[in-house]
């Protein structure tokens, strides 16, 4: 307490200090000096000019690197030279208003008034906001301005001691509405901001293209006195002019729907301020978190073109709107979670570019801004190009080569970002969430008991049992749906999924022809459907020997062989129509959707060791309960086991520990 009394102390006499000098200072070099100091805090306060910057990014997204830039610094520029006008307030007379502000419509103040309910204007952190006042007073009008109480007591004193020298009133946060009410039932005008965060008391608009929580205040008091609502706007024209422009009142909607009326005059408003925006954006606040409130996220997926590392990436994001739904109810904020997710494939010019852009990324900080020259030199044009004008909140990437552009674009879009699998080259501390499955876990890092890695920052890494995938039930009953399977529940049902070979493992023939068989007696002798999918990786000979096998089954009611015609949604509509699940033991990412299914999960091969990390998965997944392991010989009798004794299922859910650990990075 005793270090904020100080603060307020000194920064009372720094400002008050300051203030006097300006105001023997021309206005020229003042502003002059406002537009060096603007440029200091753009180059200084990265925080805040990396906010302004992916604010622009999401508001303007044709707009160009340089452009957003030149924008963001002009926005600062015209921030300093506001405070050096604000400072100068007790010395700009009716001189200055004449030579230096322009009052546009002042006819419409006046009819408004002439109705005797008082006139709202409703603005903005727009130009130079703080100098409206003078525009009404020039023309005989006194204005009440309803003003935030800020931090310190002092300073807050001051401020408003400068805006009061023009002649107008300051209503301060406490007494607000009582003397907003009063002040309009005197025909008074009173001016009101309504471009801040209003957290869980706003109403949602779209506001460039998100939803930002609005206050209410304005149209509130207009409905409740009657008062004319004046959308006006002050704008700098050049450097030391202005124009102030009071707009058409705006006619509010009356349905007798007191919310939907609401967001829809709210909405009407903030189309205005969005039109003056966009013909002068270096003179809005960009600075302020706008769309802190915001039930929205833009998630973007990059893709190293591998079709499991895409999946891994997807389901990440999607996990996204549980993680926000749940923030928002922490918040208060009843609103709906909406994740919009696109996806990119990451594609360089060659191995040296690669490896070029992985070694710049060490160096990669919020400084890269609004460059991105190394992704640009490294990366294919038409990679480049699909990523530059993305705005993400959320980057997510699977696989060691897109772990660089995550990082890159981390910063360009001042977002968090996830990335599953290992990072790489001493890279954790870029990344905000690391995500490995158990198997992929570093050797020289012992596994902690909650699941974490004990030599990195425990914040940033969560180790999950299985690879990340989108299987659900809803995906599931969604699959069988589009295969119209419905009708096969009425039979037991056995899913069999054939892979092929991968690095350190071969697919041989003769255990698949095992299964086959052992799959096809049971079919005969219970009357059990069997659902079958092979992959892109299984061999011709297989594939054939899977054909025969099957083709023109009388209990094959499903038979993809994904060479030859794959079909979207095939997995999950074989997990869906299942009793029991058989999987060859080659991929991570197929096992961890089986046992992510909720079904009995038969991983069938000779041996599992632990010198091959996709073994140690299996075998840590049968060792917690999720699958079990059978020889291809011994298929026939496990799964008889599985059917007759119908263990309990213990499903693997690794989508709890991540949208929990999402929610901290949203």
């Amino acid at each position: 307490m005793k270090m904020d009394s100080v603060i307020d102390f000194l920064g009372f006499v720094i400002v008050k200090s300051f203030s006097v000098f300006l105001w023997c200072v021309p206005l020229g070099p003042a502003l002059w000096m406002g537009r060096r100091m603007g440029d200091i805090a753009y180059c200084a306060n990265l925080k805040r000019r990396a906010i302004a910057y992916a604010n622009l990014k999401a508001a303007f997204p044709e707009k160009t690197f340089k452009e957003l830039k030149a924008i963001n610094k002009a926005h600062f520029e015209n921030l300093g030279m506001s405070m050096i006008e604000l400072l100068k307030l007790p010395v700009m007379r009716s001189s200055y208003l004449k030579r230096h502000v322009k009052l546009e419509n002042a006819d419409r103040i006046k009819s408004s008034l002439e109705k005797g309910k008082g006139v709202i204007l409703l603005t903005a952190h727009f130009g130079n906001w703080e100098i409206s006042s003078l525009a009404a007073s020039a023309n005989g009008y006194t204005m009440s301005v309803f003003a935030r109480q800020q931090k310190y007591e002092r300073l807050n004193n001051l401020l408003n001691e400068f805006r009061q020298s023009t002649g107008c009133k300051v209503i301060t946060k406490g007494f607000s509405v009582k003397d907003i009410i009063k002040t309009l039932n005197n025909n008074g005008i009173v001016g009101m901001l309504s471009d801040q965060d209003a957290g869980a008391n706003g109403v949602f608009v779209n506001f460039f293209n998100r939803p930002a929580s609005t206050a209410q205040g304005a149209i509130a008091f207009g409905s409740k006195t009657g008062a004319a609502i004046l959308p006006s706007f002050i704008w700098r024209v050049g450097l030391d002019r202005h124009i102030a422009r009071a707009g058409d009142p705006l006619e509010l909607i009356n349905t007798g729907n007191r919310e939907s009326d609401m967001k829809e005059n709210l909405q009407r408003a903030a189309n205005i301020l969005e039109g003056y925006i966009k013909i002068f954006p270096e003179q809005w606040l960009w600075s302020h978190k706008r769309w802190k409130s915001t039930p929205q996220r833009n998630v973007l997926v990059l893709s190293d073109g591998k079709a499991g590392h895409l999946n891994q990436g997807v389901a990440a994001a999607e996990m996204v709107e549980a993680a926000l739904g749940s923030r928002l109810e922490a918040r208060g904020i009843k609103e709906k979670p909406i994740v919009k997710i696109q996806t990119v494939e990451v594609r360089f010019k060659n191995k040296f570019t690669k490896s070029l852009l992985n070694i710049a990324s060490l160096f990669a900080s919020k400084r890269c801004q609004g460059c991105l020259k190394c992704m640009k030199f490294c990366l294919t044009k038409e990679s480049f190009d699909n990523l530059k004008n993305r705005y993400a909140d959320i980057v997510i990437s699977c696989g060691a080569s897109t772990v660089a552009a995550n990082i890159f674009l981390k910063y360009e879009n001042n977002a968090k970002n996830a990335v599953i699998m290992k990072p790489g080259l001493g890279r954790a501390g870029k990344v905000d969430l690391i995500i490995l499955p158990r198997h992929d876990t570093l050797s020289n890092f012992a596994s902690c008991p909650n699941g974490q890695l004990a030599k990195l920052d425990r914040s940033r890494v969560l180790v999950t049992e299985g690879a990340l995938n989108r299987i659900t039930l809803e995906t599931m009953e969604e699959a069988v749906k589009k295969v119209k399977g419905e009708a096969w529940r009425a039979k037991k049902g056995v899913g069999l999924l054939i892979g092929g070979d991968a690095k350190g493992f071969r697919l041989e023939k003769r255990d698949v022809e095992n299964v086959l068989d052992a799959v096809i007696k049971i079919s005969n002798e219970k009357d059990i459907n069997i659902y079958a999918s092979t992959s892109r990786r299984t061999s011709q000979e297989i594939d054939k020997l899977v054909k025969e096998k099957l083709n023109g089954h009388k209990n094959c009611k499903l038979l993809i062989i994904a060479n030859e015609k794959n079909m979207e949604g095939a997995v999950p509509a074989i997990f869906g129509l299942s009793d029991v699940i058989i999987t060859s033991p080659e991929s991570v990412s197929m096992i961890s959707e089986a046992a992510s299914s909720g079904k009995n999960v038969i991983v069938f091969g000779e041996k599992f060791g632990e010198s091959r990390k996709y073994d140690r998965m299996v075998l840590n997944l049968e060792r917690r309960g999720y699958v079990n392991i059978a020889r291809p010989d011994e298929i026939y009798h496990k799964i008889i086991e599985v059917l007759g004794t119908r263990p309990e299922i213990k499903k693997l859910n690794d989508r709890v520990v991540i949208t929990e650990r999402l929610k901290a990075i949203i």
